[in-house]
């Protein structure tokens, strides 16, 4: 005689119950991660990223006709933590300084725009563009990003750094 098959137990239920439950708790974990971490808006050119989008040809145009005219130099900035100066040299093509540029700078970290730094005072001292003082208080990687008008001429300039804690 074979034994009846009524005292074996099925485990399909619990398993399908077990993946259901599974997902929507990585759904939750999901949201909660999402709404703790919101996007960051892209600057890309100090501009919102449609307006970018929409006129990207005409921005590197105008980029690569600055370039042929103007030589800009943030090299000589080196950032730290506590108060900084942005420098920004602008010459012609012969290494004449120019004076009469505006220049706005954002000094941001890559990943937020929480700690931005806008700067659009400058004063010439010897052909080289000085920002008034600020103050960095976190060390890790920055961006100097430069927008600089001359005339009707813009060009936009970025210079990578890291501030040593």
């Amino acid at each position: 005689m074979q034994k009846s098959s009524q005292n074996q137990i099925n485990y399909w239920p619990y398993a399908i119950v077990g993946m259901i439950l599974t997902v929507v708790v990585l759904g939750i974990w999901t949201i909660k991660v999402a709404v703790n971490n919101p996007v960051q808006e892209e600057r890309t050119y100090m501009m919102k990223y449609q307006d970018v989008d929409a006129n990207i040809n005409e921005i590197l145009a105008r980029q690569k006709a600055f370039e042929s005219k103007y030589r800009v130099d943030l090299g000589m900035n080196r950032l730290r933590v506590g108060e900084n100066r942005i420098k920004v040299a602008v010459a012609d093509k012969a290494g004449n300084p120019l004076v009469g540029a505006k220049i706005f700078v954002i000094v941001t970290r890559p990943t937020t725009s929480k700690e931005n730094i806008e700067l659009k005072s400058f004063a010439v001292r010897d052909g080289i563009y000085v920002s008034e003082p600020f103050t960095i208080k976190r060390g890790g990687r920055w961006n100097i990003e430069v927008k600089i008008e001359i005339g009707t001429d813009i060009g936009f300039e970025t210079y990578k750094t890291f501030v040593k804690i």
